[in-house]
């Protein structure tokens, strides 16, 4: 049974209950991090916390918790489940209210959670690659904001279960953006690129992690525009993201078939990235 925190209790997360008329559930009015946690020890969290800091004062949502307190929170949630290796989801909404307003009430009380979950899938040197389509980006113009309100991301992830991909990587007059729930990578004559955080994406906290390590590598790491046709042209193509690391894609929209390099450089990222993972959990 899982362990969670809710307002400042510990609990079963059977038991936690919010208010039907709690600004997140009602419009999406909330901010949530997504954190790996690796032998018991949450992976690269002060950037996570210092990008939900950001993203709330962003979206005017007054909390007097520091990230100390966060830190707290998160590795105590982390003590009260059992799993050596978790998923630690965070999300503070801006709270309940009496009526449904768009308007915010002055002083709302921010409603706090943090939960737990097994962690599926590990980075690991023999790992598949995936398939994966593309689409048009409909999303709102602000996706550096790690808002709850999702529903584009489950409307692609639909389309993607229902035709045996793992994933959508999403385009804008013909550049790249983002995966549904990925950053994107790709390698072009061992150069790697990935979009800018000018192109309206996330800055994932993996994102940049793998940035930090290309960039002490022997390779080199641009952050530019990648129009579809390059992107169908690379080497090799990789997504990133919390839950799963980094993961190398072998089919685009089940035709361009990538990856031509037999993931060479994929595979060294990927070993320096579980390099990095061992030496967070040493600090």
């Amino acid at each position: 049974m899982s362990i969670c925190y809710l307002n400042g209790d510990y609990l079963n997360i059977e038991e936690a209950k919010i208010s039907p008329l709690d600004r997140g559930f009602i419009f999406g009015d909330s901010i949530y991090e997504v954190i790996a946690c690796y032998d018991k020890k949450p992976f690269k969290l002060s950037p996570h916390i210092e990008r939900l800091l950001k993203n709330l004062e962003s979206i005017k949502i007054n909390l007097e918790l520091t990230e100390l307190n966060l830190s707290d929170i998160i590795n105590q949630v982390i003590h009260e489940n059992n799993s050596k290796n978790q998923v630690i989801y965070l999300q503070i909404s801006r709270g309940p209210e009496k009526i449904r307003d768009h308007t915010p009430q002055d002083y709302p009380t921010p409603t706090i959670f943090v939960s737990s979950f097994p962690m599926k899938v590990l980075p690991k040197k023999e790992i598949e690659p995936i398939e994966v389509i593309m689409q048009d980006d409909f999303r709102w113009r602000k996706s550096s904001i790690k808002a709850t309100s999702l529903l584009a991301s489950i409307m692609y992830k639909i389309e993607a279960k229902e035709k045996n991909v793992s994933e959508v990587i999403l385009h804008e007059k013909g550049l790249i953006t983002e995966g549904s729930v990925s950053n994107v990578f790709c390698v072009k004559n061992k150069v790697i690129k990935t979009p800018s955080l000018e192109a309206n994406i996330l800055p994932g906290i993996t994102r940049e992690t793998l940035i930090d390590i290309i960039k002490k590598s022997s390779y080199e790491l641009i952050e530019t525009d990648i129009s579809i046709e390059e992107l169908l042209a690379s080497d090799e193509v990789w997504i990133s993201n919390t839950t799963k690391g980094v993961v190398p894609v072998s089919k685009i929209d089940n035709q361009a078939i990538v990856n031509r390099q037999q993931e060479e450089i994929f595979n060294e990222i990927l070993e320096l990235f579980m390099t990095e993972i061992q030496a967070d959990k040493n600090q």
